[in-house]
């Protein structure tokens, strides 16, 4: 073997047979040279690129300015920043913005299963009989002061919540400050194989940066292009695969190459739960979750708020000298589609209170909307053997 300090990239192209590189080539010739070039895209060129170009010259910015933040706003017990700390540099015409702040992730998966657990209990205890804080039974029914629900579904959110410091590099073009495009023509370059070279901040590394950017870029393109050429050469579904499917193909060389589908549901945990809380503006808007509205608005006139057609609107609709209601809670969008929520609610002495199994239902069909269960493609390929092992 030879060793080598460089390595030049190139952009992989889809070939049609009869094209310019599939000369000669049979049907089959091409779609080998075609997964070939999939390959290379995928297992060399892409990490190429980021191992050598774009990691090292992303950590130098963002190490630098959390050293500086470290310096400017300081770190608590845990080792995270008291504060959001930002920096920019021009380089060759190019702004680079780096932002470094400390933030919180959630396991909203966790969060929901306590949720659910906490519900279900409530539901027990009032089939049996057991008196339990911020619940009621109403008409046999299992009701929840809102309110305290929130605060549970808070505490489940904190206990299961991680702080840490995030780093964020943005290349911006400055005379706009938007994000700056990515060069369309770009086809190849030489990467060097030095781990260091990049881990310098010059002029001569933005330039690079931005080239690498734009190359893995391209290659990504080509990378999906292919893979959905795959899924529709095989006419597989592209949601909901009852069952795996595999494909497997010997190349020329004695090298192997294997097309995989597959269904892994994905489901949006952090969106079901804003479903349900959150309010990030003044006023309710259709953003708002449906506990928060429940305890704002339940057994409070009609509430509308539209802007271009689309919004929220909510009512509670009761009878004569009874504390129960309907809560009617219905999102516009602009293509006048609109989604309706219903909640039986309570009011004791003040309090809103919510039909326990309402909430849950709620929640199964937020789930059911946040789940997908998309066909996905894995490629393998296998090298060729030795030749005394064939």
């Amino acid at each position: 073997m030879k060793r080598t300090n460089s390595r030049i990239i190139k952009l992989p192209t889809i070939v049609e047979a009869g094209g310019e590189f599939a000369a000669g080539l049979s049907p089959e010739g091409v779609e080998e040279l075609n997964a070939r070039s999939y390959d290379y895209g995928r297992r060399t060129a892409v990490p190429t690129i980021d191992d050598y170009v774009i990691e090292p010259f992303s950590i130098a910015f963002k190490k630098r300015a959390f050293d500086e933040a470290v310096k400017e706003v300081g770190l608590d017990s845990d080792g995270i920043l008291k504060g959001r700390y930002s920096t920019d540099q021009l380089l060759n015409g190019t702004k680079f913005v780096v932002s470094v702040y400390p933030t919180t992730r959630a396991s909203y998966e966790t969060v929901l299963s306590l949720t659910k657990s906490f519900l279900g209990t409530v539901i027990a205890d009032s089939m049996a009989g057991v008196t339990r804080e911020g619940s009621r039974k109403v008409d046999a029914d299992a009701y929840i002061f809102v309110e305290y629900l929130l605060n549970e579904m808070n505490r489940f959110e904190s206990e299961n919540s991680t702080k840490f410091n995030r780093q964020d590099l943005a290349v911006q073009d400055p005379e706009t400050d938007k994000k700056l495009l990515l060069d369309e023509k770009i086809e190849e370059m030489c990467v060097y194989l030095e781990l260091e070279r990049f881990a310098h901040i010059n002029p001569k590394n933005a330039d690079g940066f931005h080239d690498g950017q734009s190359l893995r870029s391209r290659i990504q393109s080509f990378l999906k292009v292919f893979e959905n050429g795959i899924i529709n050469r095989y006419g597989v579904s592209p949601t909901k695969l009852e069952a795996s499917l595999a494909f497997d193909y010997e190349l020329s060389d004695g090298s192997a190459v294997r097309y995989l589908f597959f269904s892994k549901p994905s489901t949006e945990y952090g969106k079901i739960y804003s479903g349900l809380v959150g309010k990030e503006t003044k006023n309710i808007v259709a953003s708002t979750g449906d506990l928060d509205i429940l305890k704002e608005l339940a057994f409070k006139g009609p509430y509308e708020y539209l802007r271009g057609g689309a919004g929220i609107r909510v009512a509670t609709e009761t009878t004569d000298k009874s504390a129960k209601g309907k809560t009617r809670i219905v999102r516009l969008s602009k293509d006048n589609a609109q989604e309706e929520r219903v909640y039986p609610v309570f009011d004791n002495e003040g309090k809103v209170y919510v039909k326990v199994g309402s909430v849950l239902d709620t929640l199964e069909m937020l789930t059911q909307q946040h789940t997908s269960i998309p066909t996905q493609l894995k490629i393998d390929f296998f090298a060729a053997p030795p030749t005394y092992l064939r």
